[in-house]
């Protein structure tokens, strides 16, 4: 007797679906049928990755004012689709630095990086996922020495995604500053872009005068026969 199967496990064999064609629905492997939104369905099937600048008690330099041809991350998506998932940079010393703004652009057009940084190798995020699902791209932190990155792109394929200035006047006692706020970007809470090859993710960190901090960056990735 012929089967006739309704469930499938694929989490990381994802088929490129055809308007109006039908498949079976994915199951897990605990051979269950399991409802989750998308953001989870991509991290489920090893495509989401994390990176970060500074780390525990060592923090990264700052830039001097948010300006396009300097970053604290770029990330260029070298095939397929590339979307934000979070960002967020938090300041470690203020010092008695001004305008202070931490900014994520999401360039549409063109990978960024030129120079400097230290190569990063984003950590995939469902650690049961294969080598194959490694990011695919070029990706550089500032550590070691100032990134210099390629001129944006023309507005509005240049979308500064979220930005967001964290004091505009120096703070007055610098050692006993904090500043409670919701994260840079989070794609749970506001709408992502999804940017196809060529593109990038490059984050900015600015100041009056250096000052130092922490970065976090994560994003999917997927092939373009996904994209819809």
């Amino acid at each position: 007797m012929a089967r006739d199967d309704i469930f499938q496990v694929r989490h990381q064999s994802i088929p490129a679906l055809g308007e109006s064609n039908a498949d079976r629905a994915i199951m897990n492997k605990f051979g269950s049928q399991v409802v989750v939104d998308l953001y989870t369905q991509l991290l489920l099937s090893g495509l989401c990755f994390h990176m970060q600048t500074g780390t525990e008690d060592a923090p990264i330099t700052s830039n001097t004012t948010v300006d396009d041809v300097k970053a604290i991350m770029v990330a260029d998506n070298n095939s397929g689709v590339m979307m934000p998932l979070f960002a967020d940079v938090n300041v470690a010393t203020f010092a008695a630095a001004t305008n202070i703004e931490i900014m994520l652009e999401a360039d549409m057009d063109k990978k960024r990086y030129t120079s400097g940084g230290t190569v990063y190798v984003p950590e995939q995020m469902n650690g049961a996922a294969t080598s194959a699902t490694a990011a695919n791209g070029t990706f550089y932190t500032i550590e070691g020495s100032d990134i210099v990155a390629a001129a944006k792109s023309a507005v509005p394929a240049s979308v500064e995604l979220a930005r967001r200035t964290l004091t505009e006047d120096a703070v007055a006692d610098p050692a006993g500053a904090m500043i409670a706020r919701r994260p840079l970007f989070s794609v749970r809470t506001q709408e992502p872009v999804k940017g196809l090859t060529p593109s990038a993710l490059v984050l900015h960190f600015g100041a009056s005068a250096d000052i130092t901090g922490y970065g976090s960056l994560d994003f999917a990735q997927y092939p373009a026969t996904l994209a819809w």
